[in-house]
């Protein structure tokens, strides 16, 4: 197995972004994952292991790190300057910059077919980006999947109140502008994130498990087929498959599972979850070769 760091592929809006990729020897399928909030390879130990398993069975990874990348972060951009990003400075809608990227590095590293991984906050910019986009994929695996919107309104009471402060920021030029509070009594937002998020038509509002709308536009349009999981021990709205699977528009290849005894990163269950991902490829590849 050959592990590599890339550190010379850049956005079509001119960041460089790192990723880890879990070489296949046979180029012909590779898994793109997607991490959550502020997330990194460095905590998310279980793509390291998804990783080594997914190699054995001829099977690539690549771990992006996007944008969003850590709670802040001063990312590289093409003309040799720094830019202020991080989970606290990002926009949702440039996710689609990234994923773009990281699809196209595979393809250039030879791989001929890509399946799309989400892992919790991760799979509402993947959720979008096929809603915008529609790429040719083989399918979708949602890690984790949440209600972005919704449960920060569980767990925000004043989020009204916050809304209506970076309106304000925003309005008189400071768009950077922290917030007075943290966000859900774990880090500190920039009012242009805030806003952009959680406002009445934001786009992150994609996969409302919490108020259940008749219309899900964005997770209904997907046609292709997904793996859904999440841990026994994480909240209800990370494990209602039954909602999911009425969305989505071709329910017969839908699979979901509930992994036992662990949370929301899979601790001891990293070999369990990179199994399931093995099984459920193979039965997409026999769909398609």
């Amino acid at each position: 197995m050959n592990i590599e760091f890339i550190n010379d592929a850049y956005t079509k809006d001119g960041l460089r972004l790192p990723m880890v990729h879990f070489e296949s020897k046979k180029k012909d399928i590779c898994v793109i994952i997607t991490h959550g909030m502020c997330g990194t390879i460095l905590d998310n130990y279980f793509a390291t292991v998804w990783g080594k398993v997914l190699t054995k069975s001829n099977i690539g990874l690549i771990y992006e790190h996007n944008r969003g990348h850590s709670i802040e972060n001063d990312l590289v951009s093409i003309d040799g300057t720094f830019k202020r990003y991080g989970c606290m400075y990002e926009i949702f809608e440039e996710c689609l910059f990234d994923i773009d990227l990281a699809i196209e590095t595979a393809k250039k590293m030879g791989y001929k077919r890509i399946f799309l991984a989400g892992h919790s906050y991760g799979c509402n910019k993947t959720i979008y980006y096929y809603y915008k986009k529609k790429p040719d994929i083989l399918g979708i695996i949602f890690a984790s999947a949440p209600d972005m919107v919704g449960i920060h309104k569980l767990l925000q009471p004043n989020f009204r109140s916050l809304l209506e402060e970076a309106k304000i920021n925003i309005k008189s030029g400071n768009e950077d502008k922290l917030l007075s509070t943290l966000v859900e009594d774990y880090m500190y937002m920039s009012s242009k994130t805030y806003y952009n998020w959680y406002n009445e038509l934001s786009e992150l509002n994609n996969f409302p498990i919490i108020e259940n709308p008749e219309l899900w536009e964005q997770f209904s349009c997907i046609d292709v087929p997904i793996l859904a999981f999440s841990g026994e021990n994480e909240e209800w709205y990370y494990k209602r498959f039954d909602i999911m699977k009425e969305k989505v528009k071709n329910s017969e290849t839908f699979f979901s599972y509930i992994i036992e005894n662990t949370g929301h990163t899979y601790k001891n269950k990293e070999l369990e979850t990179a199994n399931i991902i093995i099984e459920w490829i193979d039965k997409i590849k026999r769909l398609y070769d």
